[in-house]
């Protein structure tokens, strides 16, 4: 797990940081973006000048250990990576055996202010925990277009035997303005064997490395950008200011939500498909929603305007009775 470095931030200590960059064939290493225990992130131009995300783990991925979980892992999720819009693109994988490591090279994210258009002096990554600090909180609709597109992709993993193991806003990044799941140094197969890898809070109570301990992952994820509240806070809710529809359509997704959260793993979303459908049904229920507080707007404003109109109509034939009297023919 990787966390990104904004462009004034000094790079942390390390020996890719404090001497020359790593050297990876057709690429030119430009700056480091983040930095974790696994290893370093590096902005980088290809021969085509091209922009890529290189990392590089500083270990020989044939030794016992984090370096050789996350080469295996990225070994089977190299083939499927580039089949599915909401994985992060693995481009090329490589061995540096003399200088003691091995790397990868995937697309680049967006950057937070200029998209695609990168100027890699001021480049910062576009993450969801990146929108989420500068927005607070992620519109309704916002929530559910991003969660059925992870839901997806963590449904295409699973059925090609991977898990993720470290779903969080950190770790969606958006490319073209798509949210792809990225940072996948904890992939590993879906062996069913549970585990405390990850990020605390993320992962259910019974740990991590199972397909629901991911859907319980993303449940805290749109909890996170739905509320603008810290995953630890889950389930409290927001003050919500009045009864807006936004407000109506939170507590309909925050039902979504609260099932892929439950304690008990059987009582979650058994698929990564079925809480994507979930998601897909919450438009049309919103649109329900909207329809139902449209007639309940148009049913109150009968009961207030129908005894005045009743009332105009009275005083209006009480008024004609009055001056057909006066006015006799």
């Amino acid at each position: 797990m990787t966390t990104p470095l904004h462009p004034n931030e000094p790079p942390s200590a390390g020996p890719a940081a404090a001497g020359p960059p790593p050297a990876v064939p057709d690429h030119e290493l430009l700056r480091l973006i983040g930095s974790g225990s696994s290893g370093q992130v590096w902005l980088a131009k290809n021969t085509l000048g091209t922009c890529r995300a290189v990392k590089i783990v500083p270990q020989r991925p044939t030794r016992q250990g984090t370096a050789a979980h996350e080469f295996n892992g990225i070994l089977k999720f190299e083939p499927v990576s580039r089949l599915h819009d909401g994985l992060v693109d693995i481009l090329q994988v490589g061995c540096n055996e003399a200088a003691g490591y091995f790397y990868y090279v995937m697309e680049l994210a967006d950057d937070v202010a200029s998209g695609q258009n990168i100027n890699p002096k001021t480049y910062l990554p576009r993450t969801l925990e990146q929108d989420r600090a500068r927005l607070k909180r992620l519109s309704v609709a916002e929530c559910v277009r991003i969660g059925a597109a992870i839901a997806s992709a963590l449904g295409f993993m699973h059925r090609h035997g991977l898990i993720h193991r470290d779903i969080k806003p950190d770790n969606i990044i958006f490319v073209n303005g798509t949210p792809k799941l990225a940072d996948i140094g904890l992939v590993a197969e879906a062996a069913g064997i549970q585990s405390q890898t990850g990020t605390q809070g993320f992962f259910p109570p019974e740990g991590s490395g199972t397909i629901r301990a991911d859907i319980y992952s993303l449940g805290k994820v749109l909890y996170e950008i739905s509320t603008g509240k810290d995953r630890n806070d889950y389930p409290v809710l927001p003050e919500l200011p009045g009864n807006s529809a936004e407000d109506e359509a939170l507590l309909v997704l925050n039902e979504i939500i609260l099932k892929a959260c439950r304690a008990k793993p059987w009582e979650r979303y058994q698929t990564a498909e079925e809480m994507m459908l979930a998601l897909l049904n919450f438009q049309f229920n919103r649109d329900q929603l909207r329809r139902k507080r449209k007639e309940q707007s148009l049913t109150q404003v009968a009961r207030i305007a129908g005894p005045i109109l009743a009332a105009v109509i009275i005083i209006g034939m009480l008024w004609r009775i009055i001056w057909l009297l006066k006015h006799p023919r």
